[in-house]
């Protein structure tokens, strides 16, 4: 196994879109500049970047700005590109070194470009750690880290993977499921980095055998969290950004870094190989990596900035927790290991709840 840890200080396409589901027809316009990205990006229900987009990206070119939010996520585009049909928007923003990975295997030719960064003069201040894709299709947009969320009122921080096995935790623990959920991927990962591809089963077992919760999605495992059914969930450590706006109890919402780590969740942005206005769609990468737009997407987005040159929001400076080492597989560590990882899970865990 490929194996990568990458340090550092302050420095994520949903596996279900990748199952088989229907395609409905969106339509086109030649007079609107198109861009694919997951719904909550656009319309989440606290706060999203993306209508700030639209509207400061229309403002400064003669373009009408449409987002496209398909359920099925990147699977539509995959599916539609298989079956000869039109991919309608020039990029997608939110990709995953995973998406890429499970869309690869899935694909018919290319569905992607590459990207010449040397046509983006705000690519030159992206931190190198933030790159994935060695085709170099995706360019890094923003990034999080998967954590723990932990009811700080009514029981200890969990410090090491080991802790969450302990009696303290027995049927206090829920995560999402890694094959229907990107926090749920992020975390089983994370546990293949700790204990590697002899060991990460075992462990996962070991969860099971103290109870553990495994629900699909995330939203499931989050509102089991807020309305105190259960004190202990895998998140992501930006939570206390969240819980301050809201004017949740800061006691009840903290974050625990398993061995001070965090399971990075890296997205970027691609350039659809059937897009018709490369001109166009540079100018909207290069305005995503302006630093001004990165802290706005930074703000809405509640997810870290990927051009150095970014200034933070003082609510991301004060509540947002960054792992001491971040950890996490880019695309050529992932493929050929992914499904396998999956497929063992699913058949050695999942066949146990």
């Amino acid at each position: 196994m490929r194996r990568r840890t990458v340090l550092s200080t302050g420095a994520a396409l949903a596996t279900a879109g990748l199952a088989g589901c229907s395609v409905t027809d969106m339509g086109s316009d030649d007079d609107v500049f198109t861009v694919g990205t997951y719904t909550s990006f656009v319309d989440a229900p606290s706060d999203s970047p993306g209508e700030w987009i639209k509207e400061e990206f229309e403002s400064r070119h003669d373009v009408e700005f449409e987002w496209h939010t398909p359920d099925q996520e990147l699977t539509y585009y995959v599916e539609r590109h298989n079956d000869g049909s039109e991919v309608e928007p020039e990029l997608y923003l939110g990709v995953r070194p995973q998406n890429l990975v499970q869309a690869d295997e899935q694909l018919e030719g290319d569905l992607f470009t590459s990207t010449d960064e040397s046509v983006l003069s705000n690519a030159e201040d992206i931190d190198d750690e933030f790159y994935f894709d060695p085709e170099e299709r995706a360019i890094p947009t923003f990034h999080s880290h998967c954590g723990i969320v932990y009811d700080g009122r009514n029981v200890s921080e969990p410090e090491t993977f080991d802790d969450l096995l302990s009696s303290e935790y027995e049927g206090d623990l829920a995560m999402s499921n890694p094959n229907s959920s990107t926090t749920g991927l992020l975390f089983f990962l994370w546990t293949v980095d700790h204990f590697g591809e002899d060991g990460y089963l075992e462990y996962w077992n070991d969860l099971m055998d103290n109870d553990a919760r495994v629900l699909d999605e995330w939203g499931e495992v989050y509102t089991q969290f807020e309305e105190e059914e259960i004190p202990v969930v895998v998140s992501y450590t930006d939570d206390r950004v969240y819980a301050s706006r809201d004017g949740n109890d800061l006691d009840k919402h903290q974050v625990a870094t398993l061995h001070d780590q965090g399971y990075a969740n890296m997205a970027g942005m691609a350039r659809f190989a059937d897009g018709t206005d490369d001109d166009l769609a540079h100018e909207f990468m290069d305005f995503i990596l302006e630093p001004e737009v990165q802290s706005v997407i930074a703000e809405r987005n509640v997810t870290g900035p990927v051009n150095e040159e970014t200034e933070l929001p003082e609510e991301i400076e004060e509540y947002m927790i960054e792992p001491e080492e971040v950890v996490f597989f880019d695309y050529d560590e992932l493929e050929g290991n992914l499904s396998t990882w999956l497929e063992e899970w699913e058949r050695e865990v999942a066949g146990g709840f």
